[in-house]
């Protein structure tokens, strides 16, 4: 480990992803202060960025350290403070690190890579800890030396040096370091891991660290090849990017199921839900029966299945009772169905025999939503229907029906906005067309 080394990976780096600046994250320990160190010999343009959590007290002692320390070494240094609130059901740990990572997608520049000086040791971790919560091909494979990141590139040069080596090179050049007490606290998994479990694996099998990081590098391969077999299946399952051809879906076997499952929601960049919940999914598609109330749940999204296709939804608060008055020279935003509505003027078209007659624009107009009971007219039928009727001709899934905005002037039905007019509110000549955007 050397710092022409460090500079002769990073420069190739740099010019296959057209990166300027590097961006390290630095937290004074020792892992960070060996890299900083490194990046200084290198001659890299860079500059060192120190995350305050607040979770420690020493934690305003820790960034006068990191300031003295890039001071010495003339690196250009920042200081953020951030805050780590844990959510309901989540770890300090976790919230730190969700947190530190959010305050770098708002510094990264897309001409930046974000440098972490994750090590060998720290992949032998997490891959342990893959495994111990049953883990994935995908998740095994543990961290990547390159990967994108908000719009740029974040890079782990350290990831093939052992946490000795890196301690022996900053005792070899009297480095100072600052050291976390929480990273001794065995209440936290990785710790209890790194203090308790692994050395005494080291014992039996010396070379663990290495083993397992090439274990991970081929479940990277595998999960890869995972990819590929998903993405084929894929595309002869797919309707839209949120719904699925159930018919198509039954021609899967369980585990093309699942891996075709998992690689969607991940192309929905929604996180991949346990094997458990997958296996929930599998059975909801292999059922003969089309029960619209079938649905499975997780981390705020769901799978629901409507006649022969299911849907991949976020869940959403939505009041149905709501009344909203709507002055219609602007446009109207709807935030808990996160759609914005206009009424645009228009001439008539082949793909559209109506539009709305324009005198509606003198009228008390408002927006709501389906209590039950509502009747329409159609433009162009001749009578009258409920709007249960209609939604079910049209094949509109159930929980979508509460959510379609209605076009009211005063207490009279014109619009079920994205569907029908109603025929006493309806022309052939120019008029408005409403028009429902999502956001």
């Amino acid at each position: 480990m050397n710092a022409e080394e460090l500079a002769s990976q990073l420069k190739q780096l740099a010019e296959q992803y057209k990166i300027n600046t590097w961006c390290l994250a630095y937290s004074g320990g020792v892992d960070s202060q060996v890299l900083l160190h490194l990046l200084s010999l290198a001659k890299l343009n860079f500059i060192a960025v120190y995350i305050d959590h607040g979770l420690q007290a020493e934690s305003n002692e820790w960034a006068r350290h990191c300031e003295y320390q890039c001071q010495q070494l003339k690196v250009p240094f920042q200081s953020i403070s951030i805050n780590a609130q844990a959510a309901k059901g989540e770890s300090p740990e976790a919230a730190a690190r969700s947190a530190r990572y959010e305050a770098f997608r708002q510094l990264i520049k897309p001409d930046m890579c974000l440098l972490t000086a994750q090590h060998q040791d720290d992949q032998a971790e997490t891959v342990l800890l893959q495994l111990l919560r049953g883990g994935s091909a995908a998740g095994c494979a543990a961290m990547p030396r390159m990967t994108e990141f908000a719009g740029a590139w974040h890079c782990r040069p350290l990831l093939g040096v052992s946490q000795q080596a890196i301690l022996d090179y900053a005792e070899a050049h009297r480095l100072t370091w600052v050291e976390d007490p929480s990273n001794q606290q065995q209440s936290y998994d990785r710790n209890f891991l790194r203090h308790s479990v692994l050395p005494v694996l080291q014992k039996r099998w010396p070379a663990l660290t290495k083993t397992l990081s090439l274990f991970s590098q081929q479940q990277a391969e595998n999960a890869q090849l995972l990819d590929q077999l998903a993405e084929l299946d894929l595309l002869s399952v797919q309707i839209s990017n949120d719904q699925l051809d159930i018919t198509q879906l039954h021609k899967l076997d369980d585990a093309r199921l699942r891996n075709t499952l998992r690689y969607w929601i991940r192309q929905n960049q929604k996180p991949v839900p346990s094997r458990a919940v997958l296996q929930q999914m599998v059975l909801q598609i292999q059922g003969e029966s089309h029960d619209t109330h079938a649905r499975v749940n997780w981390a705020g999204n769901e799978i629901r299945r409507f006649r022969d296709s299911v849907y991949l939804l976020q869940l959403q608060q939505h009041n149905a009772s709501q009344v909203i008055s709507w002055e219609v020279t602007e446009p109207l935003y709807i935030s808990s169905i996160g759609k914005t509505l206009s009424l645009q003027i228009v001439e008539p078209a082949e793909s559209r025999d109506y539009l709305l007659d324009r005198s509606i624009l003198t009228m008390d107009l408002s927006v709501r939503f389906r209590q039950g009971g509502e009747r329409i007219k159609p433009a162009g039928r001749d009578s009258r229907h409920d709007l249960k009727s209609l939604f079910q001709e049209a094949a509109v899934p159930v929980w979508e029906r509460g959510r379609i905005p209605l076009l009211y002037a005063g207490d009279e039905l014109i619009a079920v906005m994205g569907y029908w007019l109603a025929d006493e509110f309806a022309v052939k000549t120019e008029g408005l067309l409403p028009v429902v955007n999502s956001n």
